[in-house]
Formats: C-alpha cells, sequence, structure tokens
C-alpha cells in the first residue's frame, strides 16, 4: 500500500501583508508564502488587523498560541524580530525566525544615532537566534549580527513571471510618461530616515549641474503591476540608504534589466557586481552623479534577469523548505521553561515596547526594511 506523504504545514506569523488599502505592504512575504505553496507546502498566514501596536502583538500571539494547540503545523515561521517573538510563545510547534534587516542592525533616526525602541528591538531578535529552531537572514553583515554559526543567509527571492522585462516605450506609454525625458527611480518611502532620500535629490541635482536632465521618480505605495511599470520606464534605480538587509527593490530591477546604481549596502555589491550598467558607489553626491551618468550612457537592456536567476523565487523555497525540515529534525536549542526569566527587560526597556506607541509608526518601502509593526 502506498503512502502518500503530508505536505509540510506553515504557520507565517508576520505584521505586514498586502492588503485592499495597503497593496505594497509586506509584498515580499506574501511572495514567498505563494511560492512555498507552489512548491507543495500549505501555508497560514496570521497578520492582525491595523491598530493599537502592543494589542495587534497580543492577538498574534494569541492566535498562534492557539493554533499551535491543534498539532495541525509543523512549523511557525515569523518575519521580523517582534513577531518572531510572537511566533515563539508557545512550546508544541518549531519556530523559524526570518529577520529582515533593521530588526538586526537597528534603525538609524533622521538624527543619525538609533532610539530606545530600536536597541530594544535589535536586542529581543539577537536572544530570538538562540532560542529559535533556525534562523534565516538576508545578508552576511546579518549573520554576523546575528552572532554567526549555522544561520542561514537567504535573500527573498524575486518573482520572475511578475517582474520582466517590458520595451521602455511600452512602460513609459502605459504611465504617459515623456519618451525623451531620463527618468531616476527612487523606490522608498522619502520620510523613512534610512532610506536618505536626501542623497539622492542632492546626486540628481549634481546630475543636473553637468548639463544632464533627469527626473527623480518616487515609487511608493504602489501595488506591485504598477512597480514593475516604473522600473521598465526608469533609466536606472538609485539606491541610497543608510542600512539595508538585501532590498527587493535592487533585485526586482535586476530582473526587469534596468541599471542599479546604489551605495555600498546590505548585499547590494554581490547582487549587481557582475552586471555591465550597475554600479556601486561611494556615499557621496558626486560620486553616485557620476554612476548615474554612466548608467543613463548604458541604453541596452543589462544582464541583470541572467545574473540573477539564482534568486528566482522557486529556488528560494527550496533552500526555506531545507531549513523549515532541519528545524524539524534537530533537537530544539529552546525549552519553554526558563526562558521568560532569562530575558529581563529594564524599566525603561519595557515601558518603551509597550507605551511609547506614537513613536512605534510603521514603515514600508520595497527593500528589505519594513513596516514591521
Amino acid at each position: 500500500m502506498q503512502v502518500t506523504k503530508k505536505p509540510l504545514r506553515i504557520l507565517i506569523v508576520t505584521g505586514v501583508y498586502p492588503t485592499k488599502s495597503r497593496p505594497h505592504s509586506g509584498t515580499f512575504i506574501k511572495s514567498q508564502a505563494d511560492s512555498l505553496v507552489d512548491a507543495g507546502l500549505e501555508v497560514e498566514v496570521i497578520h492582525p488587523r491595523p491598530g493599537p501596536v502592543p494589542v495587534r502583538y497580543a492577538v498574534a500571539t494569541l492566535r498562534v498560541f492557539l493554533k499551535t494547540l491543534t498539532g495541525r503545523f509543523d512549523i511557525v515561521h515569523g518575519h521580523y524580530g517582534l513577531w518572531c517573538l510572537a511566533a515563539r510563545m508557545q512550546w508544541t510547534t518549531a519556530v523559524v525566525a526570518s529577520f529582515l534587516g533593521d530588526d538586526l542592525l537597528g534603525t538609524p533616526t533622521a538624527g543619525g544615532g538609533y532610539s530606545k525602541k530600536a536597541a530594544l528591538v535589535v536586542r529581543v531578535s539577537r536572544w530570538l537566534c538562540r532560542h529559535v529552531g533556525a534562523v534565516i537572514v538576508k545578508s552576511e553583515q546579518m549573520q554576523k549580527a546575528a552572532g554567526g554559526g549555522d544561520i542561514a543567509v537567504i535573500p527573498n527571492g524575486v518573482d520572475f513571471e511578475l517582474f520582466h522585462p517590458i520595451p521602455r516605450e511600452e512602460a513609459r506609454a502605459a504611465l504617459s510618461w515623456d519618451q525623451g525625458q531620463n527618468y531616476i527611480l527612487f523606490g522608498a518611502d522619502p520620510i523613512i530616515p534610512r532610506k536618505n532620500y536626501a542623497l539622492a535629490q542632492e546626486a540628481v541635482e549634481r546630475l543636473h549641474a553637468k548639463g544632464i536632465a533627469a527626473q527623480l521618480v518616487i515609487a511608493n505605495g504602489l501595488p506591485q503591476t504598477k512597480v514593475v511599470l516604473y522600473m521598465n520606464a526608469s533609466n536606472a534605480l538609485l539606491l541610497t540608504s543608510l542600512l539595508e538587509g538585501s532590498p527587493n527593490i535592487v533585485k526586482e530591477a535586476m530582473a526587469c534589466n534596468v541599471p542599479v546604481v546604489s551605495v555600498d549596502v546590505g548585499d547590494v555589491p554581490q547582487v549587481i557586481e557582475r552586471t555591465q550598467g550597475c554600479k556601486v558607489c561611494l556615499r557621496d553626491p558626486d560620486a553616485l552623479a557620476a554612476g548615474l551618468e554612466e548608467a543613463l550612457q548604458h541604453t541596452a537592456p543589462t544582464t541583470g534577469r541572467t545574473d540573477i536567476m539564482h534568486l528566482n523565487r522557486a529556488l528560494v523555497a527550496e533552500q526555506v523548505t531545507a531549513v523549515y525540515k532541519q528545524a524539524m529534525s534537530e533537537t530544539p536549542r529552546h525549552k519553554w521553561t526558563g526562558i521568560l526569566p532569562s530575558f529581563q527587560l529594564s524599566t525603561l526597556e519595557r515601558s518603551s515596547l509597550i507605551g511609547d506607541r506614537e513613536n512605534f509608526k510603521p514603515t514600508d518601502s520595497n527593500g528589505s526594511g519594513h513596516d514591521r509593526g
């Protein structure tokens, strides 16, 4: 008698996921969930509705607790530090924690420092690295921040069917853009300090000073189907972030064969290093302007799509599935007894986490730092 092998059953916990009102939010998590389903896994997503941050965490924690008590799931997969904590607050099911960037590396403020809340998130995230079944990070820098060791470095995959080359003229016609203009794409929310929009503006101004006309276009808050048009209609993508893990916007531009000009951040140098028309520059407006000038002169499509084929989301789903199996097969690194006493917050940290809600505003981008809460 042939025994049918049951698919792995995954419970995903996240603070961001696309909705009708926020179609751009957490698209990278939905893409991974879809790729896992395509690979034959069963996936259910816990994404609490908008509301006060402590309430959302409490709801998620309770829902995880109740769902895992049924024994239905093989893995609870948290995305971002504090949501990984919600995934961890149960004792029946193996936990995989995916960290996204600033949860392990910190979130710079507009003044250049780090808030107490950012420090707390980092502390929680690094503690979790020692108390879950397996850890996934997006870059080697994050792996080091997590303490090294047996931590999987798996960047988010790219949906190659969605993100694909479209003739520039066709994309511009669909957007009613000027066919003769140069467009530089900035794919993030300008108000997020770590995205460093001011530097992008300075770089384009230096380009203007050299007599080169170009318009800086912001792609933020858009559904993915429109982001694809913005990318293909642009001459280049510009990334000026202070901090990133593995920015999705860069890989998506590469999949569209669009030139990328970026500062040295996250895993961008490794992603674009082989691709002519793409350039990593110093964190300096003149250097970035020179890089943009080169990108504008690269009129043919890049080879970006071919160069990042290893980041096809179907291949990444295989790597994530391997981590799930590892987490299920290994002796758990954690025991419920004794965990909470070992994680002690100061009064200041505890009040910061629970009480300072007005300063814990979610942010979103198409990169690897996202609206986490």
